[in-house]
């Protein structure tokens, strides 16, 4: 099958990138004087949009195969279409500069989800090992009206929003953790809180978001989980949520970002240290926190360690009660490719024996993730993965551990 080349062919490609050791057969690793950064094609400019308005489309796609282990060896493609539209006449003034006025601007954000959902259930994993596990459909994932601190202290944010928005997904998520492709590994510390609206999902929402010191930030929102699933088939996508209870959650984080010097060309997040917890109405409460540093070891261009976590609890309502994960993302790992990521994570989550379905074997599932990220362009990004997933769904009886193989397709316009 060509899909599953394509997924199970990322195993070549990533072996191939980590073997060499001063960049590719042949070239010679000195840069050119000559030689000028390649600009990225940008949709704004193309159109000739105002500059009281940014237009973007983004297109992931997360192939995959599982060629080795699992309840069954398979392959499935998902892919996510995201449209970004922002107004305001701040948009493209300096801070410093900014009226009253220029604070406020309205966002918009519309997803559309397409491909095989049941992977991870289908391979015999708990916990999905795709990024894009949704349901097949459009999202409304966000319709909003922000007034931006900018060089103030007070930020607001009301509409329908996510808990993780393209536009600034700070609540329950680290910026290091969008480099990783399993789910568990990718943002939001794998929480499992029923309903909580984390996108492409969202619901009507208020944020407050409170900058006392330059490198202090704190974050409160309000969602309202009653409208979740509305708005979520507003558009007709096929989820077919009927919770016995809902109300409403509340999320409160803050967070500790030391202005340090970055190396020149850096792509990685700065540092930071981040806590917080949520409570809900019905679904229980949790805490959560991650921090993100800088080695210190001579690791390519520049490089991140990172470790995060949460914790609920409530184990008859929450499937996976606990999360520990850790890395490493380095970048510029070879001299010629400055732009490329190295990418590895590991990840434990618990899960409940009280909550159905029950694990009451070996409660846990745990992944290991190897990847690289090769820049081909300033637009697009190709990311061949590695995963090993460990005592997939704790079951009473055992599904062998599983690899999977998959290139990530990231194309920003």
């Amino acid at each position: 099958m060509i899909l599953r080349g394509l997924a199970t062919g990322s195993l070549t490609l990533l072996l191939s990138l980590l073997i060499g050791s001063k960049g590719w057969a042949g070239e010679d690793s000195t840069t050119r004087p000559s030689e000028q950064p390649q600009q990225a094609f940008s949709l704004q400019e193309a159109l000739k949009l105002p500059d009281w308005l940014l237009f973007s489309i983004s297109y992931t796609a997360e192939p995959m195969a599982n060629p080795l282990g699992g309840a069954a060896q398979s392959s499935a493609w998902i892919q996510d279409t995201s449209i970004d539209l922002q107004l305001g006449t701040g948009l493209s003034r300096a801070v410093q500069d900014w009226s009253e006025p220029d604070h406020w601007h309205i966002n918009a954000n519309i997803n559309h989800v397409a491909g095989d959902v049941s992977y991870g259930p289908r391979i015999g994993a708990f916990l999905f090992p795709q990024t894009l596990a949704y349901p097949a459909g459009f999202y409304p994932t966000e319709l909003s009206l922000e007034r931006s601190a900018g060089e103030g202290w007070i930020g607001v944010r009301a509409g329908v929003i996510p808990i993780n928005g393209d536009f600034d997904g700070t609540l329950l998520s680290a910026p290091i953790l969008n480099n990783y492709v399993h789910s568990a590994l990718n943002n939001t510390y794998n929480i499992f809180a029923g309903n909580l609206p984390i996108s492409p999902f969202s619901s009507l929402a208020a944020r407050l978001d409170i900058h006392p010191h330059k490198e202090v930030d704190v974050y409160y929102g309000w969602f309202d989980l009653t409208t979740a699933i509305p708005i979520i088939q507003a558009f007709g996508a096929p989820v077919n949520i009927t919770p016995t209870k809902v109300g409403d959650a509340h999320i409160l984080q803050l967070n500790y970002s030391p202005k340090r010097s970055q190396p020149a060309g850096s792509v990685l997040p700065g540092e930071l240290f981040s806590i917080g917890g949520f409570t809900t109405d019905y679904q229980g409460e949790g805490l959560f926190g991650s921090a993100t540093w800088k080695s210190g070891l001579p690791l390519g261009l520049d490089d991140r360690v990172w470790i995060g976590g949460a914790y609920s609890p409530e184990f008859d309502l929450n499937q996976a009660p606990s999360f520990l994960g850790g890395g490493l993302v380095i970048q510029g790992v070879f001299p010629k490719r400055p732009q490329d990521l190295l990418i590895l994570g590991g990840g434990h989550a618990g899960l409940s024996a009280a909550a159905p379905p029950g694990y009451p074997n070996q409660p846990y599932e745990g992944v290991l993730e190897l990847g690289y990220r090769l820049q081909l362009n300033p637009n697009l990004n190709l990311q061949p993965t590695l995963q090993w997933i460990f005592n997939p769904s704790g079951r009473d009886i055992p599904t062998p551990g599983i690899l999977t193989t998959s290139v990530q397709i990231s194309l920003n316009l």
